[in-house]
């Protein structure tokens, strides 16, 4: 349960020079990121995020030092929710769900990390902890699934950012879906558009 991004993938293995473009395309968001309020960490919330030619895994920070001076529980973007909170002066409270506080811009409550988002260029062989064959009416059967639930802290921005690049580059290949809209993506696709030349066009694929 939480706000989720879904990706299915057609091959299980991605060509080297496909996926090095990914990766560096996704490494060039890096600065802008740190701008913005955005540190990377790696798997669980701590160390450095793995961004090589075999995979991209990362996630946001736990120990983010950001005040936990509310509780948001398991939060949801609002119907207009852009950006990324002050949360020193910011609170940014809209509402509720059942899972927790709507909220107006990705933000956290003391703890950056939510689940790690993965991406190997090669699926593993035993894939049943993190994959799963998922046939879907729109996909056919044999498309490997995977998702990352962000609960719209800021490290969503980077989820989703990555999510448009490899998009560019897989084009058919992957599918990409939300728990959000498309308003809830028009960051990432401007972030994307205004660092490296494409992205204003994506869609999420329904």
């Amino acid at each position: 349960m939480g706000y989720t991004h879904y990706w299915y993938r057609k091959d299980k293995a991605i060509e080297e020079k496909v996926f090095e473009r990914i990766a560096s395309d996704f490494k060039k968001l890096l600065p802008v990121f740190e701008k913005l309020g955005i540190t990377l960490a790696g798997d669980n919330g701590s160390g450095e995020p793995v961004i090589d030619k075999t995979e991209i895994s990362f996630n946001g920070l736990e120990k983010c030092g950001h005040p936990a001076s509310y509780e948001l529980g398991i939060a949801w973007p609002s119907q207009n929710a852009a950006g990324i909170a002050n949360p020193w002066r910011e609170d940014v409270q809209n509402g509720s769900w059942f899972g927790g506080a709507t909220i107006d811009k990705r933000t956290c409550s003391g703890d950056c990390s939510h689940e790690t988002c993965w991406f190997p260029r090669v699926l593993p062989e035993d894939r049943r902890t993190r994959f799963d064959s998922h046939p879907t009416e729109e996909n056919g059967a044999g498309w490997q699934f995977n998702f990352c639930k962000t609960a719209y802290k800021p490290y969503d921005l980077a989820v989703t950012a990555f999510l448009v690049i490899a998009k560019h580059h897989l084009k058919e290949k992957i599918s990409v879906h939300s728990d959000g809209e498309t308003q809830h993506w028009a960051d990432a696709r401007i972030l994307c558009e205004q660092t490296l030349g494409f992205g204003i066009g994506f869609e999420l694929d329904r």
